[in-house]
């Protein structure tokens, strides 16, 4: 049993997510970002398989709903599922299922699947059903059992992946997880994938982003940031690299600031960092976004 959860599930802390230069709300009051800080949740609906079509300035997104929940002995140790799988594009499924396995690993050295993390993985949405029926079998029958043998207060695992906006090319979809295995607090990992809408192939900054631009776009996003701190760009650099302990060759400039997850939405490019990787965890996960420029 594995106590401390991977990188794939940080720390978490009651502050919120801080969006710069733009709000992370429509006119509409639609969110494409819902971090709330250290929030467990329990679905009132327990065991849901439906079909959801998600609507994002014209383009559609049919996808299956799997919403899962079982727990032991009380309300403190529990898993709940809620994924939406794409019904078009078994590649976006395939890589849902690595992300539920990953999170779910956190607990465990055993894989639930021995799914291949390196390499395209092509699961229809009606064996998503599956991927999330094992998934909740294998955390109510070893992790919380494991958990209580331990005198581990509680356990608890809560995973949420659905889409978040689309267009003809892309599918960007929330991913977040919320773990917690004793201790003061919980663990959160939360971030928006950019998916190719054909391939199903995860994108990043150097494939959603013009090569023409990406030395603009990387010096907009170090200025966001910077004034958020209150700084220019120079003191902020400075006082993140004494922060994180950087040195030498190790040292953070304009050209090699850190890049985590970047994804693609109607506000532009959205840059979601890991706790404790840009800042101290009293900041969260900071999620910054850089409108784009035509």
């Amino acid at each position: 049993m594995k106590k401390n959860i991977l990188p794939i599930v940080l720390s978490a802390s009651a502050a919120t997510f801080a969006l710069v230069a733009t709000s992370c709300g429509s006119k509409n009051g639609d969110r494409i970002v819902e971090y709330e800080g250290e929030q467990f949740f329990k679905p009132t609906l327990h065991n849901i398989v439906a079909d959801t079509v998600f609507e994002f300035d014209g383009t559609k997104v049919e996808t299956t709903r799997i919403s899962r929940y079982d727990s032991i002995d009380d309300s403190n140790n529990f898993i709940s599922l809620n994924i939406y799988a794409d019904i078009s594009n078994k590649e976006i499924n395939g890589e849902i299922a690595k992300y539920i396995e990953h999170a779910v690993n956190a607990f465990s050295q055993d894989s639930i699947t021995s799914m291949p993390v390196d390499s395209v993985i092509s699961i229809d949405a009606a064996r998503m059903v599956n991927v999330a029926d094992t998934t909740i079998s294998y955390f109510t029958t070893n992790v919380i059992p494991q958990a209580l043998s331990d005198s581990v207060i509680a356990v608890n695992l809560a995973i949420d992946v659905k889409p978040v906006w689309a267009n003809s090319q892309f599918v960007t979809y929330s991913m977040s997880s919320q773990a917690y295995y004793g201790g003061a607090h919980g663990d959160d990992d939360f971030y928006l994938q950019t998916y190719d809408a054909k391939s199903g192939r995860p994108m990043g900054f150097y494939n959603l982003v013009p090569a023409s631009k990406q030395d603009a776009v990387r010096q907009q996003l170090l200025d966001i940031i910077s004034r958020s701190h209150n700084m220019d760009v120079a003191n902020y650099l400075k006082s993140v690299n004494e922060w994180a302990g950087n040195q030498g060759a190790d040292v953070w400039t304009e050209q090699t600031f850190p890049i985590a997850h970047v994804a693609l939405t109607n506000q532009g490019y959205v840059f979601c960092y890991p706790k404790y990787t840009i800042a101290p965890g009293s900041d969260g996960c900071p999620v910054y976004i850089v409108p784009v420029k035509k």
